[in-house]
């Protein structure tokens, strides 16, 4: 008896820590689901928001400090139409955030391509942000000042 009692204790204990482990990982990006599947996905995770920004229904998540994740749904008037991108910032031991896309094209491959460049050039540009931004605080940070 006392060896069912230890199993179901041990259950108790693992099964929340395994899924709390599970909700610390951003989500990913699955295309074969389709473009409807992965919005609805997308609207059901725990803690996501929508909201519209610049031609795309977007769909975020954080987990503060370590992750942030922007989905990027196109519109029917988008010229990707239909296509996902997904930019998943993480932060790094460095303080630096680095950004990284994925994407799933649905409809025209030229336009979808052009969403890839102009998403890849963003990640890019928010990734440099993030390490200027941190290298400013490292510069003005007094040499005698205790570590924050």
């Amino acid at each position: 008896m006392a060896l069912s009692r230890t199993a179901v204790w041990l259950g108790c204990v693992i099964a929340p820590a395994a899924a709390a482990a599970q909700s610390a990982a951003p989500p990913t990006l699955d295309c074969a689901l389709g473009f409807e599947a992965l919005k609805a996905a997308a609207q059901a995770l725990p803690g996501a928001q929508s909201s519209q920004y610049s031609g795309f229904d977007m769909v975020t998540q954080t987990l503060p400090e370590t992750w942030h994740v922007e989905m990027f749904f196109t519109t029917r008037w988008h010229p990707a139409y239909p296509a996902v991108a997904m930019r998943t910032l993480r932060k790094q031991v460095t303080g630096v955030w680095t950004a990284d896309s994925k994407t799933c094209g649905y409809g025209n491959q030229q336009q979808f391509s052009n969403l890839v460049d102009d998403m890849k050039a963003s990640d890019k540009a928010l990734t440099e942000a993030s390490r200027a931004e941190v290298e400013r605080k490292k510069r003005e940070r007094s040499p005698l000042a205790t570590a924050p």
